[in-house]
C-alpha cells in the first residue's frame, strides 16, 4: 500500500480483499479498518481523504489479514453487538451471532414473574445478559466450564451494571446447581468433531470446546435434556440452539427424556435453529 493512501482507498481496497472470505466485504472492511483508526464508522464516512500514517496503514492490513486466514471481525476487534447492547470478547469464546437473537426471544416468551433461570454454558455472557437486562425481576444462574469465559463474562455484567445474575464456574458433564427452575437454555457445541463446518471461515478460529461435541455432535443435547428434566420445575421449559440440520434429532432426545412434545422454531433467517420444550 503506497504511501499517499487515503482512507477511501484503504476501504476500498479491503474490499476487494475480503470478497472470496465474506458475505459482508464492505462492512467487515470498515469495522477494522475502524478499530484500527479507533475511530467510528460514522467518522470514516465523513473524512473519506484522510492521509493514513506508516502506521495505521500497518495496523489495518494486519487485521485484514487476519479476516483473511479465518478471524471474525467481533474477536479481531474485541467486542460484538448483541441485541441493543455491546460485550467485550477474546479467543477463549465464541462470537455471537444474530441467530441466537431467536433463542433469547424465546427464552423471555411467557416467562413468569421472578423466574428461576439456568444457562449452560455462558461464554461471553451473551444469552444471561439479555435475559437479565429484559427481567430484572428473575435471577439467572450461569455456568461456563473456563473460568477464563467466566471472568470475562463478569466483566462485561460489570459494563452493563447487571445485578441479578450469579456465574458459577461447573462442568456440565458432572456438576449441576441445587434446586429446580423455571428455565433452562443454552447454546452447546453440537458440530460432529469430524464435520468440514469447522473448516469453513468464521468458525475454524471460533474456540473448539465451543464447537465440538461428541455422539456426533449430540453429546449435549442428550445430557441438557436429561439432567435439565431433572432440575425443571413442573412446567418448566428447556430452550436450546443447534445446527439446522439437527431439529428432528434434538426433539427426539429431548422428548425421549421425559419432556412434553418438542417443537423447533426458525431463527431470523428462517432456519430450524431452536427446540424448546415443557416439563
Amino acid at each position: 500500500m503506497p504511501e499517499n493512501t487515503t482512507l477511501r482507498d484503504a476501504l476500498q481496497a479491503a474490499h476487494k480483499d475480503l470478497k472470496p472470505c465474506s458475505d459482508t466485504p464492505q462492512v467487515d472492511a470498515e469495522w477494522l479498518w475502524g478499530h484500527a483508526l479507533g475511530r467510528s464508522r460514522a467518522w470514516m464516512a465523513a473524512h473519506p481523504e484522510w492521509q493514513l500514517t506508516q502506521e495505521q496503514r500497518a495496523r489495518g492490513n494486519y487485521l485484514i489479514r487476519q479476516r483473511q486466514h479465518g478471524y471474525s471481525v467481533a474477536h479481531l476487534c474485541g467486542r460484538a453487538e448483541f441485541l441493543d447492547f455491546c460485550l467485550r470478547l477474546n479467543q477463549h469464546v465464541l462470537a455471537p451471532r444474530p441467530e441466537t437473537e431467536t433463542l433469547v426471544a424465546k427464552a423471555l416468551s411467557a416467562l413468569p414473574p421472578r423466574a428461576r433461570i439456568l444457562e449452560w454454558g455462558t461464554g461471553s455472557g451473551a444469552l444471561a445478559l439479555a435475559i437479565a437486562r429484559a427481567r430484572p425481576d428473575c435471577r439467572i444462574t450461569a455456568l461456563d466450564c473456563s473460568r477464563t469465559a467466566l471472568n470475562l463474562a463478569r466483566r462485561n455484567a460489570l459494563a452493563l451494571r447487571i445485578r441479578n445474575l450469579h456465574l458459577v464456574h461447573a462442568d456440565w458433564r458432572k456438576i449441576w446447581p441445587q434446586g429446580r427452575f423455571d428455565l433452562i437454555l443454552a447454546n452447546p457445541p453440537y458440530i460432529a468433531p469430524h464435520d468440514e463446518h469447522l473448516q469453513g471461515p468464521g468458525v475454524c478460529r471460533e474456540p473448539r470446546h465451543a464447537l465440538i461435541a461428541a455422539q456426533k455432535g449430540t453429546e449435549a443435547f442428550r445430557i441438557l435434556a436429561r439432567r435439565g428434566r431433572q432440575h425443571a420445575r413442573q412446567g418448566g421449559r428447556l430452550v436450546m440452539e443447534h445446527g439446522n440440520t439437527q431439529g428432528a434429532v434434538c426433539r427426539r432426545i429431548v422428548q425421549r427424556a421425559g419432556w412434553g412434545r418438542a417443537q423447533t422454531l426458525p431463527d431470523l433467517s428462517a432456519q430450524p435453529r431452536i427446540t424448546c420444550a415443557r416439563r
